[in-house]
């Protein structure tokens, strides 16, 4: 059973505001008492929030998909930092040996497809 079973994905978002606001409330509140006159029932209820919140932490990042977007329409030319690290030659263009120096012939791992 995956998260998106459980919670769909619509109700997360505010699911994760509510338990960041609980936190907070709680944290405010322990705050306010000062560290020796904090109730038992602020106690209980900080570690039960504690406890939670690291079973749904993980099951939230288990079930999260990450993606690499490749759409560079709207994207702004930068120039590098380092453009001054790299020798130009006499055209004001980089020589071959400096950029060459920088590429990584490490091995495509086996199976590897690029998604292009």
């Amino acid at each position: 059973m995956s998260l998106n079973e459980i919670i769909p994905a619509a109700w997360r978002k505010p699911t994760y505001v509510v338990y960041a606001l609980i936190g907070v409330a709680l944290g405010a509140i322990a705050t306010a008492y000062g560290p020796d006159n904090i109730p038992e029932w602020h106690a209980v209820t900080t570690n039960v929030v504690l406890y939670v919140g690291g079973a749904f932490g993980l099951t939230a990042a288990a079930n999260t998909i990450v993606t690499r977007s490749a759409d560079s329409d709207g994207a702004e030319e930068i120039a590098p930092d380092d453009a001054d690290d790299v020798p130009l030659d006499e055209d004001s263009e980089y020589e071959d040996e400096a950029l060459a120096a920088e590429v990584d012939a490490t091995p495509a791992p086996d199976g590897y497809e690029p998604r292009h």
